[in-house]
């Protein structure tokens, strides 16, 4: 039956609520942003042994105890599913999260539970093995690169090291663009090990090394015996395990369609829900992307979610490809030293005529095909140099447009004969598409991506 009209007014609904939670059996308080209480129901009144006037106002560690987070939670420092905590004596289960408005924490919330103390003692133990077991599985999960490991002295390297300290101080989603090899990731490391949370998790996760059945449980974790195979407890997924944390989604352009509102609701709502799970579980995770793809363009042929695209593209970052930045000398020579002491080799000094070599190259794989060559120069001098890049060096410094024609007009024969290729092999298989992947030599995620581009008609 719906509420009678007299509900609806302000006043009359926010009396109805008050008494909603002076009614329950749980202990509640609310604070805002200075760790100030801001509501108190009666049964957190009667354990405290004071009235709700007595505590609004106070500074939630001299009301409830000094050793609460709830003032840190409200300041987005961290999230306490479930902790013990002693108020006046009394043994309590507690739960502090943050509550959001229009994206941005305004206060917490603490709920306590259990009084009775046999109960605190078994969701105690519950929690330690639920805590320990997180624990294990965030080991690993730390930013291996800092600002210090973005090489170069060129104006666009110093504008790109701006863009990064910048995105740092700020928590909004992060969207960098680059070429495949240019940096993104260690772009990624950089803001989360300048940022505020730089001693919480940083979780990565690769969209297209995934299958795409398994992402939604990859990323949002499952409750035990979701499906098939899942595990009997269940196992939390990234967006949780980088929780306080950051978490860096690469190549988020190869994101499946079906899951991009999902990905939304996550970094819209900081909420999400597991996979055969029933309650949405409330995170406080900072979302970095990359991606080497057109994702404006994806959007315009729908197989990107234009919502999801400005909610990702907050605060934009772009990482310069190698052919575009002036420092290429200066790149070699630091990034020489630098193989030198990781490989523990021994020094090699660059000839003139290789260095002019490097200078005039393009480097299509950018800084991670620089590294190699440079580790291969430093292994066997000039020898392997000469049959990677003279060839192409040659094109583009002597018949660069001649060179691009042939360039593309050898990518679409092999296009079309990979296009060709596939459909045989779906054909065989009778469209089972993951014993074509294997038969192709792909993965799964690599034949639909194919298969929306002949779909498309466009050619890779």
């Amino acid at each position: 039956m719906p509420f009678p009209d007299w509900f609806h007014s302000g006043q009359n609904e926010a009396t109805f609520l008050r008494r909603l939670l002076d009614h329950v059996s749980d202990c509640l308080v609310a604070v805002d942003t200075d760790g100030k209480v801001v509501l108190i129901n009666q049964p957190y009144c009667r354990l405290l042994g004071g009235s709700e006037d007595e505590f609004i106002g106070r500074h939630i560690t001299d009301v409830v105890s000094p050793k609460t987070k709830l003032h840190l939670v409200a300041k987005g420092e961290m999230v306490i599913k479930g902790a013990p905590l002693e108020v006046k004596g009394h043994q309590l289960f507690t739960r502090q999260v943050p509550i959001y408005h229009d994206g941005k924490i305004i206060g917490a919330v603490g709920t306590a539970l259990f009084t009775n103390v046999s109960s605190l003692k078994r969701a105690a133990a519950v929690a330690a093995r639920e805590e320990l077991s997180i624990q294990n599985s965030l080991k690993g999960w730390v930013a291996r690169y800092s600002l210090d490991d973005i090489v170069g002295n060129s104006p666009r390297m110093e504008l790109l090291r701006s863009r990064i300290r910048q995105a740092a101080e700020q928590s909004q989603p992060v969207l960098i663009h680059g070429e495949s090899g240019s940096g993104k990731e260690l772009a990624a490391n950089a803001i989360h090990s300048l940022s505020n949370r730089s001693r919480r998790p940083f979780v990565w996760v690769n969209c297209v090394s995934i299958p795409e059945s398994l992402i939604d449980a990859e990323l949002f974790g499952y409750e035990g015996g979701a499906f098939t195979g899942a595990q009997p407890r269940g196992k939390v997924g990234k967006f949780e395990l980088a929780n306080g944390g950051t978490l860096f989604l690469d190549e988020i352009g190869d994101m499946p369609v079906h899951l991009q509102g999902s990905l939304l609701r996550a970094v819209q709502n900081q909420e999400i829900v597991r996979v055969g799970g029933t309650s949405p579980i409330s995170i406080d995770t900072r979302i970095i992307c990359a991606t080497n793809r057109p994702l404006k363009e994806f959007v315009n042929l729908g197989e990107f979610r234009l919502d999801l695209y400005y909610r990702l593209n907050a605060f934009n970052i772009r990482v310069p490809a190698l052919r575009e930045r002036e420092d290429l000398e200066y790149l070699v020579g630091k990034l020489l030293k630098r193989i030198v002491q990781k490989e523990n080799r021994p020094a090699r000094k660059m000839p003139p005529a290789m260095l002019s070599k490097f200078l005039a190259y393009s480097w299509p794989g950018n800084t991670r095909q620089l590294e190699n060559a440079l580790l291969r120069f430093l292994i066997s001098g000039d020898a392997e140099l000469d049959a990677e890049f003279d060839a192409d060096s040659d094109i583009d410094r002597k018949n660069n447009a001649a060179g691009r024609r042939m360039s593309l007009d050898l990518e679409e024969h092999l296009g079309r004969h990979r296009e060709a290729q596939i459909r045989r092999v779906l054909g065989i298989t009778n469209d089972d598409k993951d014993e074509a992947a294997r038969l192709l030599g792909i993965s799964r995620a690599t034949l639909y991506r194919e298969l929306r581009r002949m779909d498309r008609g466009v050619l890779p």
